[in-house]
């Protein structure tokens, strides 16, 4: 079985990103989204790692990686990812995002296209385009008011308290943050600046929709049927901007089957890829 090859970083301006390397294969780079890092891929890597040549990184000041001064946007992140692939030689490669990972996925598809074989996101937090509709639904309200509830316990300094509330009302995972062992309890309230950062980033929970006409290569929207149903709605928003993308609902999951259906999960990523490069041979 393949081993993970920790790298020590790479720089960029003042970023520096601790990424590792694993399997062998077609290139497939995974984006990790909010309060965690890029040990949330563990699962699935041992599943994905005979057919593709994996990367894993730490997004800009999440966990090992470095926290520039100022406030950090979703565009930086953008820019992270495709200095991260041109360094490491990854490039054109499959990506895949999870939450706001998906987000910077669809942002690197619209701004780099070159850069990429295939998309693959998985609940995308799109709720500007939800909000954009004219039938809108109410119980967005209340999900505006927890998320502004949490930025302001984090513009507050309670990071902790700012966790568990994000964990017990919005992230839908099994077991809330009562579900959480220790180390990933501290791992959130590490990480909890990056999600002060999001929740002022004006441009995190959008994306102009026209900006994805262009890429026409292989792209994949899943969602968990656990989900309310803005998250299927966000998915059949991006695929109609996206020429010959689909949405794939997978059962049984939530916001993070990375994490708890790795099987699931790891079988709907390489069964697209295995598509995607049939596409790409014509």
């Amino acid at each position: 079985m393949s081993q993970y090859r920790t790298m020590p970083f790479s720089q960029f301006d003042e970023t520096r990103l601790h990424y590792e390397l694993s399997g062998a294969g077609e290139p497939l780079v995974l984006v990790h989204g909010s309060w965690v890092d890029g040990g949330v891929w563990d699962s699935v890597v041992p599943l994905l790692s005979s057919r593709f040549e994996l990367v894993s990184y730490d997004r800009r000041g999440h966990s090992r990686s470095s926290s520039p001064p100022g406030q950090g946007s979703i565009r930086d992140d953008v820019e992270d990812l495709a200095a991260l692939m041109k360094a490491l030689g990854m490039a054109p490669a499959h990506v895949a995002g999870a939450s706001l990972g998906g987000s910077i996925a669809l942002r690197l598809a619209a701004s780099h296209p070159e850069l990429l074989r295939s998309i693959t996101v998985h609940e995308p937090p799109l709720f500007d385009l939800i909000d954009a509709e004219p039938d809108s639904p109410p119980e967005m309200a209340e999900l505006r008011a927890r998320l502004g509830a949490i930025a302001a316990r984090l513009e507050a300094g309670d990071d902790e308290g700012a966790a568990r509330q994000y964990y017990e009302q919005l992230d839908g995972s099994s077991g809330g943050w009562a579900g959480l062992d220790q180390a990933d309890r501290r791992l959130r309230v590490f990480n909890a600046s990056t999600y002060l950062d999001q929740c002022l980033d004006p441009d995190a929970l959008g994306i102009e929709l026209d900006s994805l006409s262009a890429f026409d290569r292989p792209a994949l929207v899943t969602y968990g049927d656990l989900r309310p149903p803005l998250f299927r709605r966000i998915a059949e928003l991006v695929v109609d901007a996206l020429p010959g993308a689909q949405a794939v609902e997978i059962p049984g999951t939530a916001h993070d089957p990375q994490v708890t259906h790795p099987d699931a999960y790891a079988r709907v990523l390489t069964e697209f890829a295995i598509t995607a490069a049939q596409v790409e041979s014509g």
